[in-house]
C-alpha cells in the first residue's frame, strides 16, 4: 500500500541512485570488485541516466534525466508538484525546471562560505579529471 507513497518513492530513488553509483564506479575501477569509498565518490559524481535508461529501468514518469559530476552534485533541476487529495498523492503539475541563472550563484556563494568556516578548499574542474 506504500508504493508510490511520497516517501516511498524517495527511497526508491535514493536506491537506485546508489546502485548507479556502484555501477559507474565498477564500470571504471573493475566490475565485480569491491570498491573504496573514493571510488564510490567517484562513482556517484558520475552517474549520467538519460531518458531511454530511465525509461528502461520504470523510472520515467517519475524523475527526469540525471547527470552528476564532481562540481556539479544535483545534475538535475527539475521537480514536479505532488498534492495529497486526502487519499493519495496526485502530481498537480507539469515538469518544472530551475533557473540556474538565479540558483547557481547562490549556491557557489553558500559553499565558499562553509567551505571558508570549516577551512575546506574546494574541487576545481582540474581536481575531477584525477
Amino acid at each position: 500500500e506504500e508504493v508510490g507513497q511520497v516517501l516511498y518513492m524517495r527511497g526508491l530513488i535514493s536506491a537506485m541512485l546508489s546502485v548507479e553509483g556502484v555501477r559507474a564506479a565498477q564500470a571504471r575501477f573493475g566490475k565485480g570488485k569491491r570498491i573504496t569509498g573514493e571510488q564510490m565518490r567517484w562513482g556517484l559524481q558520475n552517474i549520467n541516466l538519460d531518458q531511454k535508461t530511465l525509461d528502461a529501468m520504470g523510472f520515467g514518469g517519475v524523475m527526469r534525466p540525471v547527470h552528476t559530476t564532481c562540481i556539479d552534485h544535483l545534475g538535475s533541476g527539475w521537480a514536479r508538484i505532488h498534492t495529497w487529495d486526502g487519499k493519495k498523492w496526485n502530481f498537480s503539475s507539469d515538469w518544472y525546471e530551475a533557473d540556474q541563472k538565479v540558483l547557481r550563484p547562490m549556491v557557489m556563494l553558500a559553499s565558499a562560505k562553509y567551505a571558508s568556516e570549516k577551512k575546506i578548499t574546494p574541487r576545481t574542474p582540474e581536481d575531477c579529471k584525477k
